[in-house]
């Protein structure tokens, strides 16, 4: 797929799933993670927890509290910083193994995401303001802005270069299909508060550790690949016309 370098986007020329249904999406998003998790680990891992220990460390250094508004804020600067390197790493990974049937090698999967990572960033940033402004003045509307711009960093990893108003093409291709999109995205976000209440609280309060706490916090993350994962499903069986079903 050096091609793919040298144009600057990502070819998409297999066969994939519409999204016309909430559930069947669901089903595939499963079924798509669970074949792929050692690659969708090592993708996350390989970023995730180095990042994440070094980002404790400096909140060590600099006195950070575990709780509060400053530490909330330092956590989600960090995952918008190592996500936008991990997601267009791993399209890019499942594109490939879609394609050939395996995935590519790691460090090629890193290659891409590392091209794509400045872009990636700047549309994160973009939709984080999006959201939080609409969300600022009502749940609803912050979530309705949020299910519009679900393909953003999907749009950025596959057409690269090509696309310049990614937000515009998430809510061009969002329209007519939130409630779907909504109820698959539902299930997801439930999960990942429990998980983030559940396993980060309680690991902060059992170990006091900012070591544990990167590690689990890393390890969630790969979790949180499923939404990666869906989103990439939906769009492929949104802005492609071909009817045919994904490799297993």
């Amino acid at each position: 797929m050096n091609r793919d370098f040298r144009r600057g986007y990502l070819e998409i020329d297999f066969p994939t799933q519409p999204f016309n249904s909430s559930l069947p999406l669901l089903r595939d998003s499963i079924r798509v993670f669970f074949a792929d998790l050692p690659f969708l680990a090592a993708a996350t891992l390989v970023i995730y927890l180095p990042g994440k220990l070094a980002t404790q460390f400096l909140c060590y250094l600099f006195d950070v509290p575990f709780e509060g508004v400053l530490s909330y804020f330092v956590l989600e600067i960090s995952d918008l910083l190592l996500s936008a390197l991990v997601v267009p790493a791993i399209v890019y990974g499942l594109v490939h193994r879609f394609h050939e049937g395996r995935p590519p090698s790691l460090a090629e999967s890193l290659r891409w995401g590392w091209r794509q990572w400045l872009k990636t960033l700047a549309n994160k940033i973009k939709v984080e303001i999006t959201i939080s402004l609409w969300g600022a003045l009502l749940v609803i509307p912050g979530i309705v802005a949020m299910v519009r711009l679900i393909f953003v960093d999907v749009i950025v990893a596959i057409d690269g270069d090509l696309e310049h108003d990614v937000l515009g093409r998430s809510r061009k291709l969002a329209q007519g299909r939130r409630w779907r999109i909504f109820f698959v995205l539902l299930p997801m976000l439930i999960l990942d508060l429990a998980a983030m209440f559940l396993v980060l609280d309680r690991v902060q309060a059992v170990t006091h550790s900012r070591a544990a706490f990167a590690i689990a916090d890393s390890v969630l993350a790969i979790a949180g690949q499923l939404a990666t994962v869906a989103a990439l499903l939906m769009y492929l069986g949104t802005a492609q016309k071909r009817v045919t079903k994904l490799k297993p």
